[in-house]
């Protein structure tokens, strides 16, 4: 028994020296969560339709993802190592994601359990943690989960013992492993608690199954967009609420496996395009309440969906960064040399992985809500990976550029009004309002190469500034800025925004020109100019 153990030790030792790469993670745990929808739906004969099993997905990746990092938290902290160290050993953990339903198909002859999830109060909660689920009935918690569950807490305890020779600590380790697990299970009792918490329609100590079942299993519209399929309803609505806690648990786990590049990254997510792209998205969603003031009741899940979307535009630019940063590592030695990879704070290797973890998670973001607005991201980032990657790179061509920019622009804004329009998508948008957006952001864009003046120079990308020289740059570009405001009074048909145009618009074109103002900086000068007339453009295109 002892040289088992020690055999075991070794082994256990061994894989901590072995890490297994974001993009490797990424791609097998999708993969298993596919397996494992397989599984629940065709070897087990679920009724099969295509948003059942986009839900199912979505829905048992943020399960299972959560579960896993609460675990591999919790034994990093038990077991005093670095989260990377645990990475093999619960990478090949995953293939246990697909045992709960064939546990349950063996003991069922074919059918699967419907809910793994523990429904009730806090006194309920209380003794089902207690008791160690001991009062649910099969029918309430899947039957192989419970295996599952049981052998992850056993193993917990197990590991710990083996790695530090102490009982106590491997104790607490499986009463952690359990904690974690017991918390992703009573999740909708959570989320249920926390929300009658806050809105006081009903007591917490005295809250029921079936009310909490009412709150997040109602087919309710997220704005413009219903479900149809009722019993895929808890799943649906919970999804919203478990992805930016997902997202939270994601981002504390790289700031413990490392502080440095996790903070290097953000730092390098340039602030006024994660403004410029929020505003956009806010745009385009007031507008679809002024045009569909019977969508706009914002709910709970509607609140969250429209979180999540907005998560998905800051993480389709964040993924554009890296394709950006890539291709432009030459000239931003240059004009950009503190950025993360030229300065290399973080490798080519780790950054591309970056890369592809926000770019799923831009798309999943979408299909959290529906499809079309995963299809509306997607189309968003081809945008931006042919501006700025060969062999089109389409960023060298002055004009070309600037279009391609304001496309991915108007995608932003088409997100934030389909989400209030729903199935009328942007039918009742005027062309007007389109045409008015894609004319001022191909002029007004080039704002963002005058930073880059001298590695744009040397790489062959044609700007404005760098065909022109700066000081024409400037008066082109305040030019276009003036143009644009002048612009909106004609496309709107508004008379009364002549005047407030006029003045706006000399002011961004008197910015533009002096000379005093970085070139850096001359974005966070503009942009209270175009908030201040932009307020005075809903209101005299809302209110009067």
């Amino acid at each position: 028994m002892k040289k088992i153990l020690t055999k075991i030790e070794a082994k256990l030792l061994e894989s901590f020296e072995q890490k297994i790469g974001i993009l490797d993670w990424l791609s097998a745990f999708s993969a298993i969560i596919v397996l494992r929808v397989f599984i629940e739906f065709f070897l087990a004969s679920k009724a099969i339709s295509f948003d059942s099993i986009l839900i199912e997905y979505l829905h048992n990746f943020l399960f299972f993802a959560l579960a896993i990092i609460l675990v591999w938290l919790n034994l990093s902290f038990f077991l005093k190592v670095k989260p990377q160290k645990l990475s093999k050993l619960l990478f090949w953990s995953l293939w246990g994601i697909l045992l709960p339903p064939i546990f349950d198909m063996v003991k069922t002859h074919g059918a699967v359990y419907w809910s793994f999830y523990i429904v009730g109060g806090e006194k309920f909660l209380f003794e089902q943690y207690i008791t160690f689920l001991s009062g649910l009935p099969s029918g309430i918690v899947y039957f192989g989960t419970k295996i599952i569950f049981l052998s992850s807490i056993f193993l917990s305890g197990l590991i710990t013992l083996i790695k530090t020779k102490k009982i106590i600590r491997a104790i607490f380790a499986s009463i952690g492993t359990y904690s974690a697990l017991f918390l992703i299970g009573a999740a909708p009792s959570i989320v249920a608690l926390i929300y009658y918490f806050f809105d006081q329609t009903k007591k917490t100590g005295s809250l029921q199954a079936y009310q909490i079942i009412q709150l997040l299993a109602t087919s309710a519209s997220i704005f413009g967009t219903t479900l149809e399929n009722f019993s895929y309803a808890l799943p649906y609505n919970l999804e919203f609420i478990l992805f930016p806690f997902f997202l939270a648990l994601l981002f504390l786990f790289l700031l413990i496996i490392d502080k440095k590049k996790t903070f290097a990254f953000l730092k390098n997510a340039r602030m006024p395009q994660l403004i410029y792209h929020s505003g956009l998205f806010f745009i385009g969603l007031g507008l679809g309440i002024w045009l569909y003031p019977e969508n706009s009741k914002l709910t709970l899940f509607s609140f969250f969906a429209g979180f999540d979307l907005l998560f998905g535009i800051w993480a389709a630019w964040l993924a554009s960064v890296v394709v950006n940063d890539i291709y432009d590592f030459s000239l931003d030695l240059i004009s950009n040399p503190e950025r993360p990879l030229q300065s290399g704070a973080i490798h080519k290797k780790e950054y591309i992985e970056i890369g592809w973890l926000f770019f799923y998670l831009s798309l999943f973001s979408g299909l959290l809500v529906s499809i079309k607005f995963a299809g509306l991201l997607l189309v968003y980032q081809i945008l931006a990976w042919a501006y700025s990657a060969r062999p089109y790179r389409l960023k060298r061509f002055p004009i070309i550029a600037s279009f391609v920019s304001a496309l991915a622009s108007l995608v932003v804004f088409f997100i934030g009004f389909a989400l209030i329009s729903g199935d009328q998508n942007i039918q009742n948008l005027s062309w007007r309002i389109i045409l008015l957006l894609l004319i001022v952001y191909t002029l007004s864009l080039p704002i963002k190469d005058f930073k880059d003046i001298a590695g744009d120079k040397k790489d062959g990308v044609r700007t404005i500034p760098v065909i022109f020289g700066e000081k024409n740059g400037r008066l082109i570009i305040g030019t276009n800025f003036f143009i644009s405001f002048m612009l909106s009074v004609f496309f709107l048909d508004k008379k009364i925004l002549f005047f407030p145009a006029l003045i706006f618009g000399s002011i961004a074109f008197l910015i533009m020109q002096n000379q005093e103002i970085h070139p850096r900086k001359v974005f966070w000068w503009i942009l209270p100019v175009i908030t201040v007339y932009g307020l005075i453009l809903v209101k005299a295109l809302f209110f009067d």
